[in-house]
């Protein structure tokens, strides 16, 4: 009978030595795991204070024509934040993350809920970078619209002057054959230009631009260059004229861009990019509760 006490009580001394053992390694893995994780956690501190400073509470989510409202000051300022700040430091944060083994259990779970907030802030800053500098782009090229618009104005009506104070009959007839010429380009170019305000995809009109209208342009000024003038005042309509057809074609190409930026406006979706944020600030919680957790069991 003492023989089995004796057995027993040496049983659960082995069993105790055993478990010790166990929480000790555990204690020092997870020691490890925190010390590895060190810098990784300065870095996301620092992350979370510049991500805090950065004014995107009021981005703009719709594209529209330049107006007051849009700020493409700050939308600069918010993309060369996120550039030369933000991205640097999820970079320097994921090499980290990514060069840390886990093997235990509990820590591989903890581990892998920081992994999972890690990919979600990479997202987050990407899209959100994508978006700005997509938008900010767009507001140029509207802008760049305007002023193509304003400068093909200008042209027309100085060319117009040059027009009325030709005099000579040598003159005018060169003016008249150019004028004609110019009627048939702009009939062609107004019997295309059509096609831009159907109910059309977006991917046919900026195919239509490329394919068709800019050939066309080229084509139009292929027509002027090669009509043989003597006169100055003749030679300076043409001139105008080519300055007017050169207007076009950046004029096209930056409605082409424009709906490329707003395409690709669409599929980010600013509504869907904002909330990432709280999604990795929830998982971020969960981060630091599994640790909490761990610490009270030690």
């Amino acid at each position: 009978m003492r023989l089995k006490i004796l057995i027993n009580i040496a049983l659960i001394l082995i069993f105790v030595v055993l478990a010790a053992g166990c929480g000790s390694n555990f204690d020092a893995e997870f020691d490890d795991y925190m010390t590895s994780m060190e810098e990784v956690h300065a870095l996301d501190e620092e992350y979370d204070e510049k991500i805090a400073q950065l004014d995107i509470d009021d981005l703009p989510e719709e594209v529209s024509t330049r107006n007051s409202e849009v700020n493409l000051e700050k939308l600069i300022s918010i993309s060369e934040t996120l550039d030369q700040e933000i991205v640097p430091v999820v970079e320097r944060m994921n090499d980290k993350v990514v060069g840390i083994e886990v093997t235990e259990s509990s820590l591989v779970d903890l581990h892998e809920t920081y992994i999972e907030s890690m990919e979600v802030k990479q997202n987050f800053v990407q899209n959100l970078n994508d978006y700005v500098k997509t938008y900010s782009s767009s507001v140029r090229s509207t802008e760049e619209l305007i002023q193509l618009s304003q400068d093909f104005m200008k042209n027309q009506s100085e060319r117009d002057e040059v027009i009325e104070s030709a005099t000579k009959e040598s003159e005018s007839n060169e003016i008249e054959g150019l004028i004609s010429q110019i009627n048939d380009n702009s009939e062609e170019l107004e019997e295309e230009s059509q096609m831009l305000q159907l109910d059309e995809s977006q991917s046919n009109k900026m195919a239509h631009i490329d394919d068709t209208m800019l050939p066309l342009i080229d084509s139009h000024i292929q027509s002027l260059n090669q009509m043989n003038l003597d006169t100055d005042r003749a030679m300076r309509v043409r001139s105008l004229t080519l300055e007017m057809y050169y207007g076009f074609k950046k004029y096209y190409q930056e409605r082409k861009n424009t709906m490329e930026y707003n395409n690709r406006l669409q599929e980010l979706q600013l509504q869907n990019i904002l909330p990432l944020r709280e999604t990795y600030e929830e998982l971020d919680r969960e981060y630091d509760t599994q640790i909490e957790e761990i610490e009270s069991e030690l």
